[in-house]
This record gives C-alpha cells, sequence and structure tokens, in this order.
C-alpha cells in the first residue's frame, strides 16, 4: 500500500521525513535511501504505538514509501534554532477533531518519555555521554524549550495567553525542577492551543522574535505536527542514550 512522506535536507548533511497522513511519524537519518528504510520501520512502529494508546490504526502489509514532497537547502536542519521545512500540506487548516488527536498524541508522547526516564539515577540524568552535546535532563529542557518556541510561531498574541495560563511568571517556572517545569509548560501550551489554533488557523504565519530565520514559514499544522516529532525525537535520542533500540516498546532501560 502507497504511503506518502515528505522529506526534507539541508546544510547539515541530515535528513527528517515523516508519513504525511499519520501526524507525529519521525524518522531521521544520514542519506535519502536510509531515510525512506527509516520511515518503513517509523510507519509500522507508529500504528503499533497508536493501538497501544488505545486508538485505531489500520493493518498495513507491503507499504511502499513514495516521496510526494522533498525540500532541499533547510538551514542547520536538525540543530537548535535550526529551520524545519514548510510543506505544501502544512497549509491545510486544523479541524477539531485533528487539534483534539493532537493533543493526544502529545500526553501519549509526554507519558512515554517520562517512562523513559523513570527511575534513572541523578549521575544517568546529568552525564553526558562521549559525542553528544546534552545530559538527558538538558535534553528535557529543551523539549520545554521548543514547546514554548512551537507555540510562539502563532504570533504575539501567543505570548500573553501563554503566560496567563502559566499562571507565574516564565522565569519562575524555568527555575523549576526539569519535570515539574515539564508538567507545567506542556499544560499551559495545550491550554494555549485550543484557543490559538482555531484563531490562526488557515494563515501562513513569520514571526522574527526570538528566531534565526525571521522569513521562516509557520501555520497551525506546522506548529502541531512540530510539537509532535520533536517530543519523539527526543525520546528516540534517549533511548539511544540508555542502549535502547529506539522504536522499542521497552518503558526504559532499567
Amino acid at each position: 500500500m502507497r504511503q506518502l512522506a515528505a522529506i526534507e535536507t539541508g546544510t547539515t548533511g541530515l535528513w527528517y521525513g515523516r508519513i504525511v497522513g499519520l501526524i507525529g511519524t519521525h524518522a531521521r537519518a544520514s542519506s535519502r535511501e536510509k531515510l525512506l528504510n527509516e520511515l518503513g520501520e517509523e510507519l509500522q512502529y507508529h500504528l503499533e504505538w497508536l493501538r497501544r494508546n488505545g486508538e485505531e490504526a489500520p493493518i498495513i502489509e507491503d507499504p511502499v514509501i513514495e516521496v510526494t514532497e522533498e525540500v532541499s537547502g533547510v538551514q542547520l536542519l536538525g540543530e537548535s534554532g535550526g529551520e524545519v521545512a514548510f510543506f505544501r500540506f502544512d497549509e491545510e487548516p486544523v479541524s477539531d477533531e485533528l487539534l483534539l488527536l493532537c493533543i493526544r498524541l502529545m500526553g501519549y508522547n509526554r507519558r512515554e518519555i517520562l517512562r523513559t526516564v523513570d527511575g534513572l539515577t541523578d549521575e544517568e540524568l546529568c552525564s553526558v555521554p562521549p559525542g553528544k552535546g546534552r545530559s538527558i535532563n538538558q535534553i528535557l529542557r529543551h523539549v520545554c524549550n521548543a514547546e514554548e518556541w512551537y507555540l510562539s510561531r502563532l504570533g504575539a498574541e501567543a505570548d500573553p495567553p501563554y503566560e496567563a495560563k502559566l499562571g507565574r511568571p516564565v522565569s519562575q517556572v524555568d527555575e523549576l525542577p526539569v519535570q515539574e517545569r515539564m508538567k507545567a509548560v506542556r499544560e499551559a501550551c495545550v491550554a494555549s492551543l485550543r484557543v490559538l489554533v482555531p484563531a490562526k488557523n488557515g494563515l501562513t504565519l513569520t514571526r522574527a522574535e526570538y528566531s534565526s530565520y525571521p522569513g521562516e514559514r509557520w501555520s497551525t499544522r506546522k506548529v502541531l505536527r512540530r510539537y509532535l516529532e520533536h517530543e519523539r525525537e527526543h525520546i528516540y535520542n534517549i533511548r539511544e542514550y540508555l542502549g535502547v533500540q529506539p522504536r522499542t516498546t521497552t518503558s526504559n532501560a532499567k
């Protein structure tokens, strides 16, 4: 069965991809060929993951990954602060049903990442493995930073409701223990998305603040998929740190 994929590459030499019809899928590789293989594995993992979390998911036998859109020249793809591509499907409005699905999927991702780190020692959480740039705790804080940033891509109007939903200054939330901060940031983001996505639906947005790429295009669909893709990418990163296969049903390495 044919499965449409949208892929991107850029200045870092990395390749990123997702299955267009399955929001939240994510694959990363060092070449186009490897990426397409990864997307085949990601497809089956994602369908099993959906079923495991109580969502309906089809049985897809002998999938054929077909690239429907490919974007090149993405600046610093895969680096903090780098760009991510804007695809044609990102222009499509987000239905109420899709918004609710994305919020549920965000919850499954959050449960997954917390299960993956549950029971780890302070040394395991704070050490930086050879060849890596962050500790697990720093990855978790990075996830929080990214979620705040994705929300900000919906325009300056996103800032006041987010700060109001936090119920305290952002600077205070930044200093919370990492898992408390993850909870506070996620709750405020979800509450804000429920308001902002319907208001910004169908628009192509740019925002210069907090970005090295002021002309980068965003939309409600791109924001939602990036919440899902980014957290899944870091679930896979943490599992690799712990010596666990990224696409595993095992909760953690313990």
